[in-house]
């Protein structure tokens, strides 16, 4: 057990032996070599339950790895509703656009997940077209670039 971590937990998706190695504080802010600790890896495999452990743990919920994504953008990725929306329990989300290079409402775009970026303008219904990537592309850009369709609700 010594040398279990909660990054090896998670990946494996071991929750007991998660829930074990969570007792040790320093275990939830270990980060792998892309700067993820294991709430951020949880949320980008998609895994609900053990996102949740972390997060009951004590893991930082606002923490970025190393290109700037954090929770709710890998989670977006992941295209867990469930796990957004617990999330967003924890964290706000203006606050979870402040600490990241791509905001979750630019990941939807980028993936054409129409229904999540239609939740996503609906927390910030006065601001989601100001909303930009760290390189100033909000999503009527991400869509042009990517020659997407707009979608109409």
């Amino acid at each position: 057990m010594a040398g279990l971590t909660a990054l090896a937990c998670v990946g494996q998706n071991d929750l007991l032996a998660l829930r074990k190695v969570c007792t040790r504080q320093q275990e939830l802010e270990r980060k792998d070599f892309y700067g993820n600790t294991a709430l951020l890896k949880a949320c980008y495999l998609g895994r609900l339950e053990a996102a949740l452990i972390l997060l009951r743990s004590g893991a930082d919920v606002k923490v970025a790895n190393y290109y700037g994504q954090n929770a709710l953008t890998l989670a977006t990725y992941a295209n867990n509703r469930e796990l957004i929306h617990e999330l967003l329990r924890w964290c706000t989300y203006k606050e979870f656009n402040q600490n990241t290079l791509t905001p979750p409402i630019c990941v939807a775009t980028m993936l054409g997940l129409w229904p999540l970026q239609k939740f996503y303008k609906e927390l910030d219904r006065h601001n989601y077209e100001y909303i930009q990537t760290a390189h100033g592309l909000n999503c009527d850009d991400i869509m042009a670039f990517m020659k997407l369709k707009k979608v109409h609700y």
